[in-house]
């Protein structure tokens, strides 16, 4: 099997070429390294040997760079700076307090962020990192010390608990409330992309409608909640996940009824993840905050 590797030159050779190529001297690229003018030189050989083509034209005391070795910098430099900002971003999975957490876009935007304030003052020293989209996720083979799943991982190695059991109900804005309270018939409405939507919410209720499908519609939930709390209409959400929002005065429920699909989410982690102190303070956290424990 070929390898597509084998044209590459050695890193530590592009490094020094970089350096000697944007400063335009070899002595000044051996300081900035911390190397021997020597030490770059070869390198710079090292490089031209393996290209077969030379990349710098020695003009006395100085150097230029060559047609090729200009092309060559353009790409040396991209190149090295994504390296960089790679190796970089490791330093988030090292940190003593980080925990990566991943869950449902909606569960970020409508439960996890607006208890964040609440949850660095109780624990300064853990710095949550989440992570969202709709998939699930193999904490065996990511990053991840955290997620929340409507699947029930099993294993010895698996942590599972009961986070949420899911129930949609009928939210508002105070404003829209009061004017449509006894008439949800005729309020508008605001739609996302659930299998548990306004025409399953009125057959539960016993309400006639027959313009189910009308209104605005989101594939997000928590932008179709938005919606609803500037007054554009009602909207369907968990009542736990849009708990915060209520709370704080911005929507109302309109209605006891709600639909129960059973969609329980868990909270699931690795054991080996929750030794870590953060970890466990960050999942104790979050079950106390359902009722969990």
């Amino acid at each position: 099997m070929n390898n597509p590797y084998r044209p590459l030159p050695p890193l530590g050779a592009l490094i020094g070429f970089e350096a000697a190529a944007r400063l335009g001297s070899f002595s000044l690229a051996a300081e900035e390294l911390n190397m021997t003018q020597s030490a770059v030189s070869h390198q710079i050989r090292t490089l031209e040997t393996h290209l077969q083509q030379p990349l710098f034209l020695r003009i006395s005391r100085r150097v230029e760079l060559t047609d090729a070795g200009r092309d060559l910098l353009v790409s040396a430099q991209d190149a090295l700076e994504t390296v960089r900002l790679g190796v970089r971003r490791l330093d988030a999975y090292s940190k003593p307090g980080s925990v990566v957490i991943h869950m449902p876009p909606a569960f970020g935007a409508l439960w996890f962020a607006p208890r964040l304030v609440q949850f660095r003052e109780s624990h300064p020293e853990v710095d949550p990192w989440l992570y969202t989209d709709g998939h699930d996720v193999d904490l065996t083979e990511s990053e991840f010390d955290i997620t929340v799943t409507a699947s029930l991982h099993t294993g010895e190695e698996f942590v599972a608990a009961p986070f949420l059991a899911e129930e949609r109900v009928p939210l508002a804005s105070p404003g829209l409330a009061a004017k449509f309270q006894n008439r949800l018939s005729e309020a508008p409405l605001i739609h996302d992309e659930h299998p548990d939507d306004w025409q399953s919410w009125f057959l539960a209720a016993g309400l006639e409608r027959a313009d189910c499908s009308k209104g605005l519609n989101f594939s997000d939930t928590a932008l179709a909640v938005d919606a609803a709390t500037r007054g554009l209409g009602m909207c369907l959400c968990d009542r736990g996940q849009a708990q915060p929002l209520v709370s704080g005065g911005r929507l109302q429920v309109l209605s006891p009824v709600g639909l129960r699909s059973g969609s329980q989410y868990y909270l699931v982690s690795l054991k080996r993840n929750l030794q870590r102190a953060a970890v466990r303070s960050l999942w104790d956290w979050m079950l106390a905050e359902t009722g969990g424990s």
